[in-house]
């Protein structure tokens, strides 16, 4: 499972929303890799997303 990043964040959104973002990637047998490649995304960008980091909108998408 996701580390926590700080007692503060266990039970935000944010970090209700990374748990649940990896538990479906790795429920679906696919690495941050395999993801990054089908969606278009960077992967170091889903593995904040997945760590519960926060992130500024212009970052993520490739080309």
């Amino acid at each position: 499972m996701v580390e926590n990043n700080s007692e503060e964040d266990a039970g935000s959104a944010r970090w209700v929303l990374a748990c649940e973002l990896r538990r479906l990637r790795e429920s679906s047998g696919r690495s941050l890799a395999q993801l990054a490649d089908e969606a278009n995304y960077d992967r170091t960008y889903l593995h904040r997303l997945e760590t519960g980091e926060r992130l500024s909108l212009k970052e993520g998408r490739l080309g």
